[in-house]
């Protein structure tokens, strides 16, 4: 039994499993994280009285109201459980992921430490344990995106298994409303380098599945809420995103945050901060024009938005309470935000050029993560943009560092001018917007209120 659980695959996800059940252990039950308890509320009202809320992408709410159902209980504690174990199937399917891509790169000793290595480093990687603890959408979007690849990257391609990805892809869209293109980008990225008759026609049944599961989506929300969307509150991010003030704007070009961000922040904190007034269609309405009447203002924004995606991990903070409860500098929290940073630095930018390398030795995988990465952004470019709206593409990133510090010599080398460039230009992009986010969350969290 001891032998087993040592071999060389299962330790890790053995770790991963040790390290989400002593922090679920050790987390009180009557604090929620930002955004849990409407998640929360929403799941137990459909489960007492059937009613659903159109603000929300429905598949959290209805896996809560499930998990309530199953576990016989609404105290939040025992409803993160589940959350916990689809954490730790995301740590099983991204070891099968980073199996065969390391195998597609490299043979014997050489492929099993990539899996190991990034097995062990997501087991460890503070924002994955933070975001298990919490009934959000984050772990559920996660575990669709990594069986959706799993199922297009099977070595036995089939049409059941394009139809179960497609399925999955039009629920993943339901879960998170941003994740929306992958309908389209990963048969586009399929085709790209498998141009046959038969990916031909596992991708037209992947679009068709997905697509009729998202149509079902905007149909229930239309009935609901009278507006053809996946959810409202995709109305209320294009508001928030798309008026004269944008409380979440990362200028880079002027990062020192503005009075008017101050004061939002300030009431925010307070609890004085009031919503928008108006219904979805009058906000969608509104943001629609203004986005027509300022479009030079729009594009400075949507960069901003792509260097928030990557800026600075603070999530984590939700383990001792948010920064709300704790604050930004004391102890636990700089320690937290430290640790959690470090990670994603290495994660980050050597993730980078080891899915522009995989892309390399192993197309199909590599064109597959980086459309994955590329579909996860483009929604997030024309209303909010929040740091881990990345953590659906972050495991990829992974798997990617880890095939670079297993075989540097020949990654960083071998990535070729073209590739090698395109590497350098997204990483000196994320370091600009690294230092206007230093500025601004600096120039906010002193002001004097």
């Amino acid at each position: 039994m001891l032998a087993i659980l040592m071999s060389p695959l299962l330790w890790p996800i053995g770790l991963a499993i040790l390290v989400r059940a002593l922090v679920w252990f050790s987390l009180p039950t009557g604090r929620f994280a930002s955004d849990e308890e409407s998640y929360f509320n929403v799941g137990i009202a459909l489960l007492r009285d059937g009613t659903p809320d159109p603000f929300w992408p429905p598949v959290t709410g209805w896996l809560i109201a499930a998990a309530a159902w199953l576990l016989r209980t609404t105290d939040a504690r025992w409803l993160r459980l589940p959350w916990v174990a689809m954490d730790v199937a995301c740590v099983c399917i991204l070891q099968r992921l980073a199996r065969h891509a390391a195998r597609e790169a490299f043979t014997g000793v050489r492929a099993d430490s990539v899996t190991r290595l990034a097995t062990v480093s997501y087991a460890l990687y503070l924002p994955a344990i933070a975001f298990a603890q919490f009934t959000t959408s984050e772990t559920p979007s996660l575990l669709l995106t990594l069986s959706v690849l799993t199922l297009l990257l099977t070595a036995r391609p089939s049409l059941p298994k394009s139809a179960a990805a497609g399925l999955l892809t039009g629920t993943l869209s339901l879960t998170r409303a941003s994740l929306l293109p992958l309908v389209a980008i990963l048969p586009a990225a399929l085709l790209v380098r498998q141009r046959n008759r038969p990916t031909v026609r596992r991708a037209i049944v992947f679009v068709v599945v997905a697509g009729t599961v998202v149509v079902a989506g905007v149909l229930r929300t239309w009935h609901i809420a009278g507006i053809p969307t996946i959810s409202t509150n995709s109305a209320y991010n294009l508001y928030l995103g798309n008026q004269d003030f944008y409380a979440e704007d990362l200028n880079l070009f002027r990062p020192r945050a503005t009075a008017e961000q101050v004061e939002y922040r300030r009431q925010y904190f307070s609890g004085e901060l009031a919503d928008p007034t108006g219904s979805p269609q009058e906000l969608q309405r509104e943001a629609t024009l203004w986005i027509a009447a300022h479009p030079v203002e729009f594009l400075r924004r949507a960069v901003g938005r792509l260097a928030r995606v990557f800026a600075p991990k603070t999530d984590v903070l939700e383990l001792v309470g948010g920064e709300r409860r704790v604050g930004v500098f004391s102890p636990i929290s700089l320690a937290l935000l430290t640790a959690a940073n470090l990670q994603w630095t290495i994660v980050l930018f050597l993730g980078l050029a080891g899915i522009a390398r995989l892309c390399r030795w192993a197309p199909t995988t590599g064109w597959m993560c980086a459309a994955t990465v590329f579909g996860s952004l483009l929604l997030c470019l024309i209303a909010v943009a929040k740091p881990r709206y990345a953590f659906v593409f972050e495991p990829l990133l992974i798997i990617g560092a880890a095939i670079v510090i297993c075989a540097p010599r020949e990654t960083l080398p071998g990535l070729g001018r073209k590739a090698g460039s395109i590497v350098g230009l997204l990483s000196a992009f994320v370091l600009w917007g690294w230092t206007a986010w230093l500025i601004f969350a600096m120039s906010s969290r002193l002001a004097r209120y």
